[in-house]
Order: structure tokens, then sequence, then C-alpha cells
């Protein structure tokens, strides 16, 4: 079964997840990169939780890889003022997601796991979402407890996918 490991990231906290995922489940990388929008520095943070807020899209980078090639998706967001990040949303606008299973994660500072997954869901209304997980940045802090964490999470993904 090929999976993929979708993923945007501000500070680097997502991709530290998504690496996490990527190792445990043997799956590719695809780091959705923004076109022509700055989020650095305390302006862009305001600016990134606006936006969240606002359930704004924006124009991203072409993706090198096309969900439709693989069996199993995950894809991962910050939580950007109690919902998903724009980046991610027009990945999931545009994506040829379809029935695919699929699987989410979030990464976050307090709250909004719920709302993002929600949103999340709302984009891929065909998809088979087989499992959703929420890490709280303070959890990053220790990376073993972190592998051990997300292994468990990809088996029980792996499980609910028929893999």
């Amino acid at each position: 079964m090929k999976r993929l490991v979708v993923y945007y990231t501000r500070t680097g906290n997502t991709r530290k997840v998504a690496e996490t995922i990527a190792a445990a489940c043997g799956g590719d990388l695809e780091e959705i990169r923004e076109a022509g929008v700055r989020r650095e520095g305390i302006v862009g943070w305001l600016r990134a939780g606006r936006d969240g807020m606002r359930k704004r899209s924006v124009a991203i980078e072409a993706p090198r890889r096309r969900a439709g090639d693989y069996d199993l998706l995950f894809v991962g967001s910050p939580v950007w003022g109690w919902n998903l990040a724009p980046a991610i949303r027009s990945y999931l606008e545009a994506a040829d997601v379809g029935s695919r299973r699929i699987a989410f994660f979030c990464t976050m500072s307090g709250s909004g796991a719920t709302g993002t997954f929600a949103s999340m869901r709302s984009l891929v209304p065909g998809a088979n979402v087989v499992g959703e997980l929420a890490v709280l940045e303070r959890e990053l802090g220790d990376p073993a407890a972190l592998r051990d964490r997300v292994a468990d999470w990809v088996a029980d993904v792996s499980r609910a996918a028929g893999t």
C-alpha cells in the first residue's frame, strides 16, 4: 500500500510530526508551500490566525506528488485560529482525494483540534477518514514519546484502513 504524508508548517512543528508519521508508515513526504505569502515573525503569526479564523484559501506551489497515486493519505496542518492553515485548505480543495482513505493530524499550542478536523472532513466529503491525531506543542519536546505515540496511531490507522 502506497502512503503519502502531506503537511504544511510555519514553525517546523507540523514537519516534526509529519516526518515521524512518514518514518512509522514508510510513506512519502509532501510539504505544501504557500506561493507569495509571508508568515515570518509576529505579523506573520497574526496573519496566520486571522486567515485561519476566516477560513481563507491561498495560492500554493504545485505539489510534486498526486494524491490519486496513493492508497492512504495522511494530511497535517497547524491549528490557526481554531482552524486549519489556508495552505492545507487549498490543498484539500484541489487534491483528487475521491473516496481514498485519509487520516488527519494537527499541531497546536492549546486547543482547536475539533474545529480543524471538522473543516478538513468538510473539504473531502467522499473520503474515508480513518483517523485523527492532535499533537500539542509541548509534546514535541520528548521525541521518544512522540515516536511511540505516532507509531501506535499509525498502527491504528493502518488497521482501520484495512492494511
